[in-house]
């Protein structure tokens, strides 16, 4: 299928008349009779001409299932690979941090010597067997809930690449590159 485009005839002083388009407004072209050069009206000039279709011989490409599928895989892809690879940062904000290790360092030091050697006793002989806090818990069922989000989104991403390579591979059957023209 061609596409028409909207051409202005312009006469040249050869008494033939040299087909222009709107891009060419204010230019100059050539005329394909005599080879004299043209000073093309601009557009709002070109309107007294006479008006004609020429076909480009271009096809227009229009939106098919093959360039559907290759689209809404790319996008697809992208979307699920950018949330996947944020999802544990985007959510780990929700959560309280703890104190810097400097933050940490200066309260012990701050602290009178009795109760840091005190808390010393009480950790050596505890050791660290103790039950998790609330807040502890908390972030480990967030970790496995947004390493099962970050599995799916990272499955849709592959999903979203196979439907851009079938996409792809239709396009490269009929012979026509993805980027439209043939």
């Amino acid at each position: 299928m061609a596409t028409a485009e909207r051409t202005y005839l312009v006469p040249c002083a050869c008494s033939a008349r040299v087909a222009v388009t709107a891009g060419q407004a204010g230019g100059r072209v050539a005329c394909p009779a005599c080879g004299g050069s043209i000073d093309v009206p601009r557009l709002r000039d070109l309107e007294q001409y006479e008006v004609t279709a020429v076909t480009s011989g271009e096809p227009l490409v229009g939106w098919d299932a093959s360039r559907g599928l290759l689209f809404a895989g790319v996008a697809i892809a992208l979307v699920a690979t950018v949330a996947a690879a944020n999802v544990a940062r985007i959510g780990g904000g929700m959560f309280p941090q703890p104190p810097a290790d400097n933050t940490i360092r200066a309260a012990v030091r701050a602290a009178p010597i009795v109760d840091v050697h005190a808390a010393w006793q009480a950790i050596a002989v505890s050791g660290v067997q103790r039950p998790p806090t609330e807040e502890e818990i908390r972030i480990g069922q967030f970790s496995r809930t947004a390493g099962g989000i970050s599995m799916v989104l990272w499955g849709v991403a592959g999903l979203g690449a196979a439907l851009a390579a079938a996409g792809g591979a239709m396009l490269a059957s009929r012979g026509r590159p993805a980027g439209g023209r043939s």
